[in-house]
């Protein structure tokens, strides 16, 4: 719902002589639309420039606002393979087969790797590689829910779970966030996350006793802040439930735990309008809601069996 695209940067370069192209791409990226750039490399707009030759004044204007474009939200990659002696596609391809890219735009495509789009491949439908789906209906079970958002969480920066009903001593929930911590535990392209957040309603039980529950699911080595809410006379209901990442979100309409077998859910892509809301809801200096206790900081001891 929410994926990391490697762009190849001579690609990228000649969009910018047909203005068709370059509005079609600027408005096909950003965490609106599910599909985000990877900076890879690190110095990725500076190859896409390097690229760049012989344009008018009008290309040069269009390759600008569209790198702005691209990059206003992207995936920053920080431990990467590359290699000086190999192109900008030989090397994503390498890359790839380390820490998969959702998929590799290039000036051509290869029959022999799916995973590589060229723009002849884009026009065409359905191109599950490029179709990025606002919602889908997944059934209530920890794995699958949790594969509905793992390149999401596996390429976040900072992850705030919300869910006013969460209780780690619930069996529904401590299945998915045990799927959920597992994605932000592994090894992942852009490193460790910076914070991790839940947000819930306060049910007064004590501190003591909450960070022992949640040490015994938060794998070792991750730091979970936990927050408790209450609703503000004539204010925002707390109800809803979402994921929100500094790459997007996505709301789930039944809620973050497992359910009996049969039943399914409804995950919904945020809009930017939508996603920038509930993030200044849940926003810890100045959230919605009126604190229902001082927040906990957890540091996880359970140790995976893999």
């Amino acid at each position: 719902m929410i994926a990391e695209y490697a762009l190849e940067p001579k690609l990228v370069a000649s969009w910018c002589k047909d203005q068709y192209k370059c509005h079609f791409f600027r408005t096909n990226f950003g965490s609106n639309q599910g599909r985000l750039v990877s900076r890879y490399p690190k110095k990725w707009a500076r190859k896409v420039w390097e690229s760049f030759s012989g344009g008018s004044v009008m290309e040069r204007k269009r390759l600008e606002e569209l790198l702005v474009g691209l990059l206003e939200t992207h995936v920053k990659r920080k431990d990467f393979y590359w290699d000086d002696n190999l192109s900008w596609l030989d090397n994503a391809v390498q890359e790839h087969d380390r820490h998969p890219f959702h998929a590799i735009l290039a000036m051509n495509n290869a029959p022999t790797r799916p995973e590589i789009l060229g723009e002849n491949a884009i026009a065409d439908s359905p191109c599950p590689g490029w179709d990025s789906p606002h919602g889908r209906t997944v059934s209530r079970k920890a794995p699958e829910m949790a594969a509905a958002v793992k390149r999401m969480l596996n390429c976040c920066q900072w992850v705030k779970f919300i869910d006013p009903y969460f209780s780690a001593e619930k069996r529904g929930h401590k299945k998915t966030f045990a799927e959920f911590f597992k994605i932000l535990a592994t090894d992942r392209p852009v490193g460790p996350p910076e914070t991790i957040e839940i947000h819930t309603r306060g049910d007064g039980a004590s501190n003591e006793h909450l960070a022992d529950v949640y040490r015994k699911i938060i794998p070792a080595g991750l730091q979970v802040v936990l927050y408790r809410w209450k609703e503000r006379l004539g204010g925002q209901k707390l109800h809803n439930r979402y994921i929100l990442t500094n790459i997007g979100g996505v709301s789930f309409h039944h809620g973050l735990d497992e359910g009996k077998d049969g039943e399914s859910d409804d995950i919904t892509r945020l809009d930017l309008e939508q996603y920038s809301l509930h993030c200044n809801q849940y926003n810890p200096e100045a959230t919605a809601f009126e604190p229902a206790a001082d927040p906990i900081v957890i540091t996880g001891k359970f140790k995976r069996k893999d």
